[in-house]
């Protein structure tokens, strides 16, 4: 009698959890936000899109985009036919203005401006940038009308949970980049110059559910962050920022998890003309969000040929996993056989729980207490 109260007491928890789960699971609201790196379509793309059209540089990636419900990347050219180059630059990109609605329809829902290319070719450029994404429908942040414009950055809401992004750079070629009260322009955030980004966080985290901090920095061609990139990173998630999205490098950096907030300290390129292997080593990082809180995220590492990013197949899928695994070992970053880092404890606990309750059903059907099966 004894271990038949036992057995229905454990049977009685297994199916109160699992009901619990699941009503949770039907509740919980699961967003899923995919970011990628710099994305430009000029020299040898743009040579490719004369080629094989304005769509070329999404066709391998557009379902990881599509079936989001957000989608980041930064812009790093100009969209424009007019303008002129910006004196003493060494790469100056200008980019078709019919690119965008293929960029749209392929499911890129936001673009990033504060980075060294936006103006190449100018204000006038740039504020045919503007017009262009706005006629498209394509939000941006980071850059603006004037200084205002380009520190608001945009809010995104999906399934009643509310995204602001916001985006800087600590790459600036030029003083007159800057944007002001009557000039347009972009928004950085050198040291000693971060308060301004450090108090939009701050106003924005009171406004949003989760902000995403878009930052241009770091050193080209380096496959580790700078401590003062840490530095910045960790102190943007103190005041509030729920991810940060790095890119300038041309190169993948290590994914680091900070008080439960996911830091990619480059995304590397995307849609670009790259050198070598590194430079075409690239990713699509998701960031899974489940009743507003960071749950969970999951690399999908891709390869640039020919300007534009393709997912790798199973067979090289494991190495590009493990070669983002040694990049962001030293930030103490566990990334599993999948490309899966689990953050949300919750979760984590959940599934203990599930072993816990089927090992405790095992043992009984072992003295055969259970004379059918289970599970």
């Amino acid at each position: 009698m004894k271990k038949i109260i036992i057995f229905l007491l454990i049977f009685t928890l297994f199916f109160l959890n699992t009901f619990s789960m699941a009503h949770e699971l039907g509740n919980n609201r699961i967003i899923t936000v995919s970011m990628a790196g710099d994305v430009m379509m000029d020299g040898s793309i743009k040579r490719q899109i004369d080629r094989n059209g304005y769509a070329y540089p999404w066709e391998k990636v557009r379902n990881y985009f599509q079936s989001s419900d957000l989608s980041i990347v930064n812009l790093e050219t100009s969209i424009t036919t007019r303008g002129k180059k910006w004196p003493e630059k060494e790469y100056n990109f200008r980019s078709y203005p019919e690119t965008l609605k293929p960029m749209k329809e392929a499911g890129i829902d936001v673009v990033t401006l504060a980075n060294n290319h936006t103006l190449d070719y100018g204000f006038e450029g740039l504020m045919d940038t503007l017009n262009h994404l706005e006629k498209n429908e394509i939000a941006y942040a980071g850059g603006g009308r004037n200084k205002r414009e380009a520190l608001m950055g945009t809010v995104i809401e999906r399934e009643g949970v509310k995204i602001g992004i916001i985006s800087f750079s600590r790459v600036i070629p030029d003083v007159k980049w800057y944007a002001t009260d009557k000039k347009l322009g972009l928004v950085g955030a050198y040291d000693g110059y971060t308060k301004d980004m450090m108090k939009r966080i701050e106003e924005l985290k009171k406004e949003v559910d989760i902000v995403i901090l878009s930052i241009h920095w770091g050193k080209e061609g380096n496959v580790e962050p700078r401590p003062e990139e840490i530095a910045v990173a960790r102190k943007a998630i103190d005041m509030g920022a729920d991810i940060v999205m790095g890119h300038h490098p041309h190169v993948l950096q290590g994914i680091e998890v900070y008080k439960g907030k996911p830091i990619f300290y480059s995304l590397g390129n995307f849609v670009f003309g790259s050198k070598n292997d590194l430079n075409r080593t690239t990713m699509i990082g998701q960031v899974i969000i489940e009743d507003k809180k960071i749950d969970r995220i999951k690399i999908i590492p891709c390869t640039i040929i020919n300007g534009r990013p393709i997912p790798v197949d199973d067979e090289k899928k494991r190495e590009k996993i493990d070669y983002i695994k040694a990049l962001s070992s030293p930030l103490k970053t566990s990334i599993s056989e999948d490309g899966i880092i689990e953050i949300n404890d919750n979760i984590i606990q959940k599934k203990r729980w599930r072993c816990y309750v089927r090992a405790c059903i095992r043992r009984w059907r072992s003295q055969r207490l259970l004379s059918y099966r289970v599970l």
